[in-house]
């Protein structure tokens, strides 16, 4: 306050009086929303600063304490360690899981690499959007599923269960990342929930997320080694008859190709990973907590299910890790100017847009300053007002987006692309067939011989002395139509209708 009435006063403003501290405390009001209940590690994120910062401005009592000294944090680079994720398909909701989880690593860790890879059954225009949530997209090639839909016994699946189970036998492209020493692995529907500094330091063995209700271990959350002897071990383990450990259709994927292998023996020892689950409630206050939490079953709705409103999320599932995955999403996405201005300017909130679109979620600003009007409006007109209101302002700030393009802000996908190309040529091939047939199909001027009355009728002749019309000579003797037509025109016998 007190720079601001000196600029001002500085800038030729006169009359101001330099309002007094208690004026300007009793302008704090603590906001009316409930407190959002943040996790033990995001809070130590943060650091106890801010947290005072933000349980005063809470409160509304502002402490005249002189604060203590800000001071940098800094984390010696790991080079040596990655972080992994995998996405087989075009399927927009694990793009977002992704994106999310990506996201949640950065909160927690910026020392080590993330690589997301991906096939080329993934869209490209995906992976900008993949790079501003922290990934570096690594495309490798399919491995075909071993024994997944190969046999009877592996074929009797339903629901999503081939889309997410029939595309994973190329997460052992893992093992091939032979960069880097250690690789934690996480599957797009888990979140990072804290650091993982401890596990990398502290884990020497292959590591993979602990079981609830068997004695194997879920292959969504690894710690490995990468290794090509290890790879192609793993290729020729494969091609042999999968076994029966968990005596389900799990035992015809990677999971239960990876249960094989890694089976305690000396040099194949598993270490389980403490991993949360949707569906167990944690204690988020505690310094135990889990450092990840995966959705691993239907028990409990996936999380951007419940973030769309799509699903209800049932009372025996964690509500604590749904509200931090809808933090970590927003932060992303959400624009910074949204509150403010309603506006969005720059390649960032392009991206954050382009995001939002991607996995189908509503883009653009938010709504915020016309409320009032939209609120009113059927559900097309506001549609159209979005729509309108994004592409004046790309009109607006055309050479801005220009300047700091990303790649995925070409103005229409590669899909589009092919169905301009496709409907171009269904076009095009209409408009040849029409000049040929112009060109070189006449139509006749006199009656062909063999042509009968019916379809000389058709083409426009008429008999001798019939009517208006082109008149022809018909040669042909009246078929089976035409005799028809002339009973039809005799007048009925009398005392009959």
């Amino acid at each position: 306050m007190r720079k601001l009435h000196s600029d001002l006063t500085a800038a030729g403003v006169s009359g101001l009086t330099l309002p007094t501290e208690g004026q300007v405390t009793r302008l704090l009001r603590p906001s009316t929303k409930p407190a959002e209940k943040y996790l033990l590690s995001e809070r130590n994120t943060v650091g106890p600063a801010a947290q005072r910062i933000s349980a005063m401005l809470s409160t509304g009592r502002i402490s005249a304490a002189k604060p203590e000294p800000a001071t940098w944090l800094t984390a010696a680079r790991k080079s040596d360690e990655a972080f992994a994720t995998l996405l087989t398909t075009d399927n927009a909701d694990y793009l977002r899981g992704a994106l999310v989880l990506g996201s949640s690593i950065r909160t927690f860790d910026s020392s080590r690499d993330m690589v997301a890879l991906v096939t080329d059954k993934v869209p490209a225009e995906w992976h900008a959007s993949l790079n501003v949530a922290g990934w570096t997209v690594q495309v490798v090639p399919e491995l075909e599923e071993f024994w997944w839909g190969r046999s009877e016994e592996c074929s009797h699946y339903a629901a999503d269960q081939g889309a997410r189970w029939g595309h994973m036998a190329t997460k052992l492209r893992l093992w091939e990342l032979t960069q880097y020493k250690r690789v934690l692995y996480l599957d797009a529907d888990t979140v990072l929930t804290g650091p993982v500094s401890e596990t990398f330091s502290t884990v020497t063995t292959f590591a993979a997320e602990a079981p609830k209700y068997h004695a194997h271990f879920n292959a969504g959350v690894l710690l490995l080694t990468p290794s090509t002897t290890v790879f192609h071990e793993l290729l020729a383990l494969g091609q042999q008859a999968h076994g029966s450990r968990f005596g389900n259709l799990i035992d015809c994927t990677e999971q239960g190709l990876l249960n094989t292998y890694y089976n305690g023996n000396k040099g194949r020892e598993v270490t389980k990973l403490p991993i949360g689950r949707a569906d167990v409630k944690a204690d988020w206050a505690a310094e135990g907590a889990p450092f990840a939490v995966h959705w691993i079953t239907h028990v409990c709705p996936k999380p951007w299910r419940v973030a769309d409103h799509a699903e209800e999320m049932e009372s025996h599932c964690d509500a604590d890790v749904y509200a931090y995955w809808q933090r970590v999403w927003n932060r992303l996405t959400a624009s910074s100017k949204d509150e403010q201005s309603g506006q969005s300017v720059g390649s960032r909130e392009a991206a954050r847009r382009k995001m939002r679109r991607l996995t189908g979620v509503s883009a653009g600003p938010s709504m915020v300053g016309r409320q009032s009007i939209t609120q009113s409006m059927p559900t097309s007109a506001t549609e159209l007002w979005n729509s309108v209101g994004r592409q004046l302002r790309q009109v607006m700030h055309r050479r801005e987006l220009r300047r700091r393009r990303y790649e995925y802000d070409r103005p229409w996908s590669e899909g589009t692309w092919a169905w301009i190309a496709i409907i171009g040529t269904l076009a095009l091939g209409l408009a040849a067939g029409a000049l040929l047939h112009k060109l070189f199909i006449k139509t006749p001027v006199e009656v062909g011989k063999g042509m009968t009355v019916v379809q000389a009728k058709r083409m426009g002749f008429q008999a001798l002395g019939e009517g208006r019309g082109p008149v022809g000579v018909v040669s042909a003797v009246d078929d089976d139509d035409d005799e028809d037509d002339e009973d039809e025109d005799e007048p009925p016998p009398k005392g009959k209708k």
